[in-house]
């Protein structure tokens, strides 16, 4: 990673959801902190209605972007038949695949379940949820000593995940936990989208929460 003065600084992105705006905005906000290497912690798409424009912009990035679990569903997926309810309606899987290339699946499928960046001697795990099963969630009420397991059994000095939305900074065993939240999809009490970055400085990982001050990002209709 490129250092930036005696820093070396890493921006954290996911849960996207194929909100568009709401992306632009947060990559935005990101090279107005002068940061310009980052992950993706996945979820690139669904439920959001700009899902053609959220891979585009993922994938010009050129940055680490690992599987999240609608992602999953949408690269490897197949759409309901036309006429289904279903179907029709923005934001679902099969709206979303029918709305995308066949290289856009292909990119979203072909995402890695976990990827490993180094920031000077330091190594960080990228995984939406856990690196080895998208359908458990680590988060802050994971038990400390799994946590703190998992990151030496993989040898990292950082964890950072997605899906849960919720922004978290936490240390616990000498490792350093985040989820930056999620860009595309707030809370009703919080519409603005959510990032975070990592920074090495003096040899030690500290992380970062940002908001974007715009009501971008609405919350998940169910």
């Amino acid at each position: 990673m490129s250092p930036s003065g005696d820093r070396v600084r890493l921006a954290l992105v996911g849960d996207v959801h194929g909100n568009a705006p709401a992306f632009k905005a947060v990559l935005a906000d990101i090279a107005e902190h002068g940061i310009v290497n980052g992950v993706n912690t996945g979820d690139v798409v669904m439920r959001g209605v700009h899902p053609k424009a959220a891979v585009k912009l993922a994938r010009g990035l050129g940055w680490p972007t690992v599987l999240g679990n609608t992602d999953m569903k949408v690269g490897r997926g197949r759409p309901r038949p036309a006429g289904h309810p279903a179907s029709d309606r923005p934001g679902s899987r099969s709206w979303t695949i029918r709305r995308l290339s066949n290289a856009d699946i292909v990119w979203l499928a072909g995402r890695p379940r976990r990827v490993v960046v180094e920031m000077g001697d330091r190594r960080v795990l990228i995984t939406h949820g856990h690196p080895g099963d998208l359908s458990v969630v680590i988060d802050v009420d994971t038990p400390a000593g799994d946590l703190v397991k998992l990151a030496r059994k993989l040898d990292v000095d950082a964890i950072v995940t997605g899906h849960t939305h919720r922004p978290v900074i936490h240390r616990q065993g000498g490792v350093l936990f985040v989820n930056p939240g999620s860009v595309g999809e707030g809370t009703k009490d919080d519409r603005r989208p959510s990032w975070a970055w990592l920074e090495l400085v003096d040899g030690k990982l500290e992380a970062h929460l940002e908001r974007v001050d715009a009501p971008l990002a609405p919350p998940r209709q169910k």
